[in-house]
């Protein structure tokens, strides 16, 4: 599972580069505070919780997060990881990979997740490798566990500006509202959308998807 539908070409390899990519999100589209406000309106972690994030980058969504949380980053790019454990390795661990092979090496993890983070992977996968991520998401999460998505999104009524800022994004797999509802339906039955059209400091239009794991606990689970 990699990031097949990622567009490297000109400038946009230069955010491949963490120092370079932090800068940009940071100081020019006004990151800090959108990270900020997802993490009192979103994530709402009290502490103590078990998180699991899926492309972690390197790992900056830790300054909005309790200390004492179990933490651990996920992501495929070597530099992202070795950002982050250079910066956080006292807050959590960070695994260099897809999110299949952490899964493979993490089996034990299996239903024992409070909530699953992915800010901006799964507008980089086609719907194949989203599905999967999605389904491998539900697995490692608690009965009533939460996955948190940050994606771009297409709005049916959208300004020029803002739909050809969104289309210029590194990830080509960018959907519809509706196109996102239609994705994670096919793995949650239980999930909720949010359009956020001001979250950063350039028109460009987010989606919130939050998913509910309503399944059962399994045997295992209910004799601990």
């Amino acid at each position: 599972m990699t990031q097949s539908g990622q567009d490297d070409r000109g400038f946009k390899k230069l955010l491949a580069h963490t120092r370079l990519y932090d800068f940009f999100q940071n100081h020019i589209l006004g990151g800090r505070k959108a990270r900020r406000w997802l993490a009192t309106n979103f994530w709402k972690l009290k502490g103590g919780e078990t998180v699991v994030d899926l492309g972690c980058g390197s790992g900056t969504v830790l300054e909005y997060m309790p200390k004492d949380i179990d933490y651990l980053g996920v992501d495929i790019s070597e530099n992202y990881i070795q950002a982050a454990r250079q910066r956080f390795s006292h807050r959590g661990r960070f695994f260099l990979g897809t999110v299949r092979d952490f899964l493979n090496q993490e089996d034990q993890r299996s239903g024992s997740v409070d909530m699953v983070l992915c800010n901006g992977l799964l507008h980089h996968l086609p719907d194949d490798e989203a599905i999967e991520v999605l389904e491998l998401s539900k697995r490692i999460l608690k009965p009533k566990g939460r996955l948190v998505c940050l994606e771009a999104t297409y709005l049916e009524r959208q300004t020029r500006m803002s739909k050809w800022i969104v289309s210029t994004d590194r990830g080509t797999c960018v959907r519809s509202e509706q196109e996102w509802k239609n994705l994670v339906g096919r793995t949650f039955d239980n999930y909720s959308t949010w359009i956020l059209t001001g979250l950063i400091r350039i028109p460009y239009t987010h989606i919130v998807i939050e998913c509910v794991n309503d399944a059962p606990a399994d045997h295992h689970q209910r004799q601990r």
